[in-house]
């Protein structure tokens, strides 16, 4: 009975086991699918493998990291680009934004970048073709600019960043990169040195020659100024500093804030006896109406001296503004701006003179220093609006800015006089009140307010010297419409009675009136120039 099972079992696997194991066998190596056998008693006849589709990758083809091919097989097909949402994303220009894919692309690990007009293109690294058949850069974000001019290819200007790869694609700021991110564009600073010219003071007389009369009877013949009219020193050195950031990648809205200053720039004239034997500061006298006369200074025989008149300005403001993309494209952009203006404008007028009586003088009067000072401070607070706008062409660009500002300027006017004289007794005195700045006429603080307007225009002309960092050249113009200036200040009308120490026939009392009084008489000012900065954006 033994015999007869184990021949049966024998019998089985002798017909049923070189079936099974042609049905499952497949060499370890072998690239092709599993080759399952015919049936049994069919011939077996391999099936003819499938017409190569050029699109496909085989399935069995593996890849290695970073490999976009398998070695042999035909070019893939054009990577696709991730479009933005209907409507696009605007960024630089209001335009749609394309981001190449680059799941596939070996990265420096703070993302791919580019020339700003020239895709980068890495030797060995994947590229796309875009609209136009322009090569794009796997990984590159770029903004879509249909029709763009020739420079600014249809695909697109690619969007610069803080870590643009050098040759190689090595990176070029890569801690810069990982501090502030992965060259968002979203932040700029910029430093400028300014070379403006603002707008001369017109002063009344305040130094002149002519012929004396000693008596004082007859006053002074035959006047003739030696400063009067445009005075002071209008070249300016100064420095401009502004900082903006945008909200988003975007750049549709941000803010942007300025500041500049001129540095304090004067202009001292001086005139003494050995230039001009008559020398007199020249005024009307009003209680002695005997025409016009003045403070001798120097004369033949009666003293010898010297005036000195020093104008002295400085200005400085800042504006900080909201900033709303308003139209454009890849190459071009044009932003709106809303915000608030400052502005400061100080100048003071320095008048002394110097004087020493001779023995031969036909009266009697201690010499000494005589100082009278105006100041004037000027501070604009204002709404501005205004436009910004830029073109570029390869790494050259143009800039500019125009804004205008309504508000009020707050004028402060500081009058201040007085005198030091040398006694007969060895001993000098201090007296209250100059000769154009008196007590209880002039002397003292006073202020006003002013309806203004502050417009300012400003064009750049700069080339890109890496994505992040330019420089530029302009032209810069500020006009405000009420300024107060120290020469306005003056009344040369004179109440000489209420000038220490001046002697007059007959000493007559002070009028019931004062003069000299305060002048608030306000004019317009300017300043322009050209101005040489550098910015950096990342």
């Amino acid at each position: 009975m033994r015999r007869v099972l184990l021949g049966g079992l024998g019998f089985a696997l002798g017909v049923f086991a070189r079936p099974a194991a042609a049905q499952d066998f497949r060499p370890a190596n072998s690239p092709d699918p599993v080759q399952r056998a015919a049936r049994l008693g069919r011939p077996t006849v391999a099936a003819p493998a499938p017409a190569a589709d050029p699109g496909v990758t085989p399935v069995g083809a593996v890849l290695a990291r970073g490999q976009m091919t398998a070695p042999g097989a035909p070019a893939p097909m054009p990577v696709p680009m991730q479009m933005a949402p209907a409507g696009g994303t605007p960024k630089a220009g209001g335009q749609p934004s394309v981001t190449v894919s680059r799941d596939q692309l070996p990265t420096n690990g703070l993302g791919a970048a580019a020339n700003p007009t020239t895709p980068a293109v890495v030797p060995g690294a994947p590229v796309v073709v875009g609209p136009g058949g322009v090569p794009m850069v796997v990984g590159q974000e770029y903004v879509v600019s249909p029709g763009a001019p020739a420079d600014c290819p249809a695909g697109g200007c690619p969007t610069p960043t803080l870590d643009a790869p050098l040759a190689g694609g090595a990176p070029r700021f890569p801690a810069l990169g990982r501090l502030f991110g992965l060259g968002c564009d979203r932040t700029w600073v910029s430093t400028e040195y300014l070379l403006w010219w603002t707008r001369s003071t017109q002063v009344p007389p305040l130094a002149a020659t002519g012929v004396i009369d000693p008596t004082g009877a007859a006053g002074i013949t035959g006047q003739q100024n030696l400063l009067s009219g445009s005075f002071g020193q209008t070249l300016h050195g100064g420095v401009r500093v502004g900082a903006g950031h945008w909200f988003s990648d975007e750049q549709r809205r941000g803010v942007d804030a300025r500041l500049f200053y001129l540095f304090r720039s004067g202009e001292t004239f001086t005139a003494n006896s050995g230039q001009y034997p008559t020398l007199f500061l020249p005024f009307n006298n009003v209680n002695t109406p005997v025409g016009p006369t003045g403070n001798i200074v120097a004369a033949p025989g009666i003293a010898q001296g010297g005036i000195a008149v020093t104008l002295e300005n400085s200005m400085w403001g800042a504006d900080v503004n909201y900033r709303r993309f308003l139209t454009g494209n890849a190459c071009f952009r044009l932003d709106g701006l809303v915000g608030y203006r400052y502005l400061n404008f100080t100048e003071t007028l320095s008048i002394t003179e110097t004087a020493a009586l001779l023995p031969t003088a036909p009266f009697s009067a201690p010499g000494g220093v005589i100082n009278d000072r105006f100041r004037a401070v000027n501070n604009f607070h204002g709404g501005q609006v205004g436009l910004t706008g830029e073109v570029r062409r390869g790494r050259w660009f143009v800039d500019g800015r125009a804004t205008v500002a309504l508000g009020s300027v707050q004028q402060t006017a500081e009058i201040a006089g007085g005198q030091a004289r040398f006694l007969a007794n060895g001993t000098t005195g201090l007296y209250g009140g100059g000769l154009y700045a008196l007590p209880g006429a002039n002397a003292g603080t006073f202020n006003q307010n002013k309806f203004a307007v502050l417009p300012e225009v400003g064009v750049n002309l700069g080339y890109h010297i890496t994505p992040g960092f330019r420089v530029f050249v302009g032209y810069n113009f500020l006009y405000l419409s009420s300024v107060l200036r120290p020469a306005n200040m003056i009344d040369p009308n004179i109440d000489a009675a209420r000038v220490p120490n001046f002697p007059l026939p007959g000493s007559p009392a002070p009028l019931a009136f004062p003069r000299p009084v305060p002048q608030m008489t306000t004019t317009d000012f300017f300043a322009q120039g050209i101005n040489f900065g550098l910015q950096w954006t990342w």
